[in-house]
């Protein structure tokens, strides 16, 4: 559809080729798994996600484009937060004390209470690259603002913490971004891939204090091992180490594990399913959409790409967020940013022409 719309055959760049490779490889994970039909449903997932990553990077190739996905994208969400607001299933019969009361959950019927509220934070996310980028009306920005005050209040209504977690850190990069760039920037190319990377395979043990502690934090949720979370990664270690290169298969982890349950946790879950011929796969889209915003020289790109990073990491390091459409757009938005502006755009969303317009646009032409 994404080539029958744009009337013109796709340009595969690496990003595209490593999203086409992943989705191939949940595809032909599938004959060691374990239970094939089990484990089809969550390839599929993955290649749904892969294809729409590349459906966008496709259309979206002018300022016009960029904003009129992004305004989609909004738009779902709202819908689902106002769906939210208006019509909540709660979790228990009571009522909250208070909207800090985070035992009290409300979702909508038939979702899961984590993704609804991941992809409302996932709003919020992009409303603030949307923001970065600079609407071209009054009337956008402050239509931006209001919907990223809605998709935070139906956050707060799912009381899930990964979420909560995420837009404050989203909010605190956006802050240090402004007065230390250059911390802002390290902060998100290296410590987001050691946290990822590091914290699932032994480093909590290391900040099992801290962790604790934001454990705690939360109004009624407290619950001494982050949900299980830190007895469930040891358990997805040692499931991955069983076939480290191939995985056991996608969603095998949860249909034939004893503790039934998923890893919660990117890395481990992509590993599971894919081993570590996915994780790379997986790594390598990540690492070539966000090369090109953070090395383009107007500094609005690399901060989108910052907060993107940022802000998914929470939900990354302890939720199932690994074959969602919903982050792959988010993350396609931003990176083909630079391509579809072609012109600096500065924090406050004025739009400049750049000092050396031209080899940027062919730099990034290049990827």
């Amino acid at each position: 559809m994404a080539v029958l719309v744009s009337c013109r055959a796709p340009r595969l760049l690496p990003p595209d080729l490593l999203a086409a490779a992943t989705a191939v490889w949940a595809s032909v994970a599938l004959f060691w798994a374990a239970d094939f039909d089990t484990a089809l449903p969550m390839a599929y997932l993955y290649g749904a996600a892969c294809a729409m990553f590349i459906a966008v990077r496709h259309v979206v190739r002018s300022r016009a484009a960029l904003f009129a996905v992004g305004y989609a994208f909004l738009a779902g969400c709202v819908g689902t937060a106002v769906e939210l607001i208006t019509n909540p299933i709660p979790n228990s019969v009571q009522a909250r004390g208070s909207v800090m009361d985070f035992s009290i959950r409300y979702g909508v019927d038939g979702v899961n209470y984590n993704y609804t509220a991941y992809s409302l934070a996932a709003g919020v996310v992009l409303a603030a690259v949307l923001m970065l980028l600079g609407p071209s009306t009054k009337v956008e920005w402050l239509g931006i603002v209001a919907a990223a005050g809605l998709l935070f209040w139906g956050v707060l209504l799912t009381g899930t913490r990964g979420a909560l977690i995420s837009i404050l850190v989203g909010a605190a990069y956006l802050l240090l971004s402004t007065v230390a760039a250059r911390l802002a920037r390290t902060a998100a190319v290296v410590t987001v891939p050691i946290v990822l990377i590091g914290v699932p395979l032994g480093l909590y043990r290391v900040l099992s204090s801290e962790m604790l502690w934001l454990d705690g934090a939360f109004a009624g949720r407290a619950t001494g091992d982050l949900s299980g979370r830190l007895y469930i990664w040891p358990y997805a270690v040692s499931s991955w180490a069983e076939s480290p290169i191939l995985g056991i298969g996608p969603g095998m982890l949860t249909a034939t594990g004893s503790l039934a349950v998923g890893a919660h946790n990117l890395l481990l879950s992509v590993g599971n399913d894919l081993g570590l011929v996915g994780v790379v796969l997986y790594g390598g889209i990540l690492t070539f959409a966000v090369i090109v915003p953070f090395r383009h020289p107007s500094p609005a790109f690399g901060r989108a790409a910052g907060v993107f990073l940022v802000s998914q990491t929470p939900i990354w390091l302890t939720g199932h967020w690994e074959a969602s459409p919903v982050c792959f757009v988010a993350l396609a938005l931003v990176s083909v940013a630079p391509v579809a502006l072609r012109t600096s755009t500065s924090g406050a969303g004025r739009k400049t022409a750049p000092r050396h317009a031209a080899p940027p646009v062919r730099h990034v032409g290049a990827w």
